[in-house]
């Protein structure tokens, strides 16, 4: 060790320059590992579009005809009715991915979270509502094909349970996720008073999503959902007529989550012609016909889908070329380091040291250098990702194979450049 000390003293700039350029490279192993983390989701997403036609349910209840609808309760129960037989169709995959807006009491987040600042940089203003404060924040509500189709990754906590779906009166609060930048402001087990659809509700913060997990909606081809909070997709199991009978004043609440299930999106392999077919089929078994079937654009999934397969290979190809150009300056540096220590290595020569010993030297002189160079760009990477330990054993692992695949390539070099080096010539000087 003490040898190895001797050797690093000697040339402090190419030591230090060496130390940047390993920082540099494991940097970079660590970016490439989160990324690749990533888009590997977000392949696994695309796959589940991919080759899929893509139709929006709209139902076309609109002034006049959508009083004339609800003014007799049976209307909610049809609407309920063809809610369900679109989720238990086989012919495509019922995908509800509602973006409402909430109020929460006592909200602790900043402007961020509102949405009316996301589009023109104003902030809602707070409002009275017994004896709360509530603001105005973003949210989703969202079935479970959401979270199956877009492979949403839950960093503590976990997904709604089917149950938790179904509304139902008087019962435990609606569970509540969190995205990733909700970490510092909530807990799992915070209560949250929510305001929707005119209705005040009880909220239970069951989990967080890892950060920059996305969806598509009707609108958008990709959310990020870091400012959001994801409610289930409210159904119900029994008909809402009775439901209504008891709770009159609930009538906009029951009407508007009926609605936003009903405006869903369909996923299919199916042509046009069969899902037309199929719906009509829903529409007369259940008597709901007021919706339209649009066939919306697959063109930005489409995209999405190439994109992401392109992002994965420029990803390997960036990180592919920086290996090389760190290798190469590696061994350059080696390079100047071996001709600068000629006469160190006479010195442990003479004074009994062989070359095998010396070469050895050489080699963990760099192989401390790597390690230094993976171990310092840690801890300031793991605050950057949420502190995921399974980002971090996937960095390792990567690392400790370039090292490995390094230390080998240095080898070699060691002893090509000691061949070339006529270390008796030197003595006689």
């Amino acid at each position: 060790m003490r040898i190895l000390g001797i050797l690093f003293k000697q040339n402090k700039i190419l030591n230090l320059l060496a130390i940047l350029v390993s920082i540099l490279f494991f940097t970079l192993i660590f970016v490439f590992v989160v990324n690749v983390n990533q888009t590997n989701i977000e392949i696994k997403t695309t796959k589940n579009f991919e080759g899929k036609n893509i139709y929006q349910v709209s139902d076309s209840l609109i002034g006049e005809k959508e009083k004339t609808f609800f003014k007799n309760t049976k209307g909610y129960d049809l609407l309920n009715e063809f809610n369900h037989e679109l989720s238990r169709s086989h012919e495509f995959t019922y995908y509800t991915a509602t973006w409402q807006p909430i109020g929460v009491a006592g909200f602790k987040g900043n402007h961020s979270f509102d949405p009316n600042y996301q589009i023109s940089g104003q902030s809602t203003p707070t409002y009275e509502l017994n004896n709360k404060t509530y603001s105005f924040v973003l949210a989703i509500q969202a079935n479970k094909a959401v979270f199956d189709i877009n492979n949403l990754q839950i960093d503590m906590g976990r997904q709604f349970t089917q149950d938790e779906y179904k509304y139902k009166e008087n019962s435990s609060p609606i569970p509540v996720l969190l995205g990733g930048q909700y970490r510092d402001l909530y807990q799992i087990g915070s209560k949250i008073n929510i305001f929707l659809y005119n209705k005040e509700l009880k909220g239970k913060v069951i989990g967080f999503l890892e950060s920059h997990q996305k969806i598509m909606t009707a609108n958008q081809p990709e959310l990020i959902l870091d400012n959001y909070m994801i409610l289930p997709a409210i159904t119900f199991s029994e008909n809402p007529s009775n439901y209504l009978m008891h709770n009159p004043k609930d009538e906009l609440f029951v009407k508007a989550s009926l609605l936003a299930g009903t405006d869903s999106i369909l996923l299919t392999k199916q042509s046009p012609v069969k899902i037309r077919k199929k719906t009509d089929q829903i529409a007369a078994k259940t008597g709901f016909r007021d919706f339209q079937l649009i066939g919306a654009s697959s063109l930005a999934i489409n995209a999405l889908v190439s994109m992401t397969k392109t992002n994965m290979s420029l990803i390997v190809i960036a990180i592919t070329l920086l290996f090389f150009i760190t290798l190469i300056t590696f061994l350059y540096t080696l390079h100047l380091k071996m001709k600068k220590n000629i006469d160190s290595y006479l010195v442990l020569l003479i004074s009994g040291a062989n070359m095998l010993h010396i070469k050895k030297y050489v080699r963990d002189e760099f192989l401390l250098l790597s390690l230094i160079g993976t171990i310092i760009p840690i801890i300031p990477l793991l605050i950057l990702t949420g502190w995921s330990f399974s980002t971090l054993l996937i960095y390792l692992f990567f690392s400790i194979g370039c090292i490995l695949v390094i230390s080998q390539l240095i080898k070699y070099y060691i002893n090509k450049e000691f061949t070339n080096i006529d270390i008796v010539q030197h003595l006689k000087r």
